[in-house]
């Protein structure tokens, strides 16, 4: 006679290897967070920079976007065109934010005007309501190309009725109270 012993139908061990998988993953998950560096602290602006993303209102942000499109198309314009064109063509050719209608009314109801100083050429818009949009300033340079850094146009912000001191450069701006608006692009971003 022959004996053979059969156990019975159970998980027992199954379970067991996978708990220990499970354990493993999660120890491996836990040490890699645990070993991870801290991310950079974000990087201070300028005493006369503002943040696009964190410190505009909502008409600013509007506008500051608008002005970054515009930006490329009075370039394109200057280039085919041998000038600069003025608001009234702008605002003819219904390009934000020159153009007067309802969205530039909601957005502070600017009156925009071309001004030229020392080789730089710019716009600025004086706000009817400082309170919903401060007065803002696109600069450009004497040439085709833009005023600025690799993350757009000069755009300068004033949370008053205020034009523009008469030179227009970054030291001048800066102090006359108006603020660079920067694009800073940090970890929080994609978040």
């Amino acid at each position: 006679m022959h004996h053979q012993i059969v156990r019975r139908a159970g998980a027992e061990r199954e379970t067991l290897w996978v708990l220990l998988a499970a354990g493993l993953i999660l120890a491996t998950a836990t040490a890699a967070v645990g070993l991870r560096p801290a991310p950079d602290a974000e990087a201070a602006l300028a005493p006369h920079q503002i943040d696009s993303r964190t410190a505009l209102t909502a008409a600013e942000q509007g506008l500051h976007a608008d002005l970054t499109m515009a930006a490329a198309e009075i370039a394109a314009l200057r280039r085919t065109d041998g000038r600069t064109p003025i608001p009234a063509e702008l605002a003819a050719q219904a390009l934000p934010p020159f153009a007067a209608d309802a969205s530039a009314a909601a957005r502070g109801g600017h009156a925009w005007t071309l001004v030229e100083s020392g080789g730089t050429v710019a716009y600025a818009g004086l706000s009817a309501d400082p309170g919903t949009a401060g007065s803002l300033v696109l600069l450009l340079d004497g040439q085709d190309g833009e005023h600025g850094d690799d993350h757009g146009p000069g755009i300068w912000l004033k949370r008053a009725a205020e034009a523009p001191p008469a030179r227009l450069d970054e030291a001048s701006l800066a102090a006359a109270g108006w603020k660079r608006i920067t694009s800073t692009f940090t970890a929080g971003v994609t978040r």
